[in-house]
């Protein structure tokens, strides 16, 4: 099973700073969840970004950390919500964990969000890792087109076959590439190694595990910048003492995870064409994780004038993180233009 969107938002954190602060705080309930929102930063903005975080097993509250939310909540309010199952949610949760169930939460908080702080308020949804597959699936089958003003999907897994078939290419050729180059060779090699056994065409969930395991020591391998870091570098303190107890928010996640993988194995969409709201799709050069094709092909198959899709040259699966400035400044214009 596939462990990645869970643990790209922990190294995100472990590298950042928490310095902001929750400026309004409300319970959404839905279908027998509770489910918290924290909304932060510039309130009397125009514009609301409902946040949906990686996982499945992550929680809202971990997209709170570091630079690039600092500077975007200067800009906007950000709304911080953790999904049903997940992060500080709680609930009669029996037969709702299911896609299709948070895609129909997340339709609903769009909408609520409009009531609670003004129907002249623009809503966008920005959708990393795992928030890539449920923002592309509540697209394509909610009605949450018709509530939101644009979507921002950052590295987002919307497609697992493409996903694992592209993750092989892209070991095939950095690995080679770096070996020629006589960078870490050893570790390159077994990469290498195990990348050759595998059949892109049929990957198996244990195999598809193992390249989620080398595509963080892919990045880690490269090394990649860090640019996200907060003022006091304090960020693992606020991630374990924070507002989310990471001991229960784990549990609870994981048995999400186990509960949604089958689902987000087979989700492949052939019709992102349905798709007709302006878009911004934001990828790491050197995401081995959920590699740039899945980014290439939403760009390209998106049914709107404003689609504009963004290829950070120094980021792997976290741009936020790798160049916060540029993420920041690309996610700005497109709200602002919206």
């Amino acid at each position: 099973m596939k462990t990645f969107f869970y643990i790209s938002s922990l190294l995100l954190l472990f590298a950042c700073n928490k310095s902001t602060s929750t400026e309004d705080y409300f319970i959404f309930k839905n279908n027998g969840a509770n489910m918290p929102v924290y909304v932060e930063g510039n309130l009397q903005s125009d514009a609301y970004i409902i946040v949906i975080h990686g996982g499945p097993g992550g929680n809202g509250m971990e997209y709170n950390y570091g630079k690039s939310a600092e500077l975007l909540e200067k800009e906007f309010a950000m709304c911080y919500w953790d999904q049903r199952g997940q992060g500080n949610s709680s609930g009669n949760l029996n037969g709702t964990l299911k896609i299709q169930t948070l895609a129909d939460d997340l339709n609903v908080l769009a909408q609520l969000i409009k009531a609670k702080y003004g129907n002249s308020k623009k809503v966008f949804i920005l959708g990393h890792s795992w928030g890539g597959t449920l923002g592309t699936y509540a697209l394509l089958n909610t009605s949450i087109q018709d509530h939101i003003n644009g979507w921002i999907e950052v590295d987002g897994a919307h497609d697992l076959p493409m996903l694992n078939k592209s993750a092989v290419s892209m070991f095939l050729k950095y690995s080679q590439q770096e070996i020629d180059l006589g960078n870490n060779v050893d570790r390159w090699q077994e990469i290498l190694t195990f990348i050759n056994s595998v059949d892109s065409n049929n990957v198996s969930n244990d195999e598809s595990g193992q390249i989620n395991s080398y595509a963080f020591q892919a990045e880690e391998l490269l090394g990649l910048p860090r640019g996200g870091q907060g003022v006091d570098d304090k960020g693992a303190f606020n991630y374990l003492f924070g507002t989310t107890n990471q001991v229960t928010s784990g549990i609870q996640g994981t048995i999400t995870n186990v509960q949604l993988n089958n689902e987000i194995e087979a989700f492949s969409p052939d019709n992102l064409s349905d798709i007709h709201v302006p878009s911004l799709i934001l990828w790491g050069k050197y995401d081995f994780v959920v590699p740039a094709r899945l980014g290439y092909t939403a760009a390209s198959q998106i049914n709107h004038p404003d689609v504009e899709l963004v290829i950070f040259e120094q980021s792997g699966h976290s741009p936020m993180d790798n160049e916060p400035e540029l993420y920041v400044q690309k996610v700005v214009d497109f709200v602002n233009r919206n």
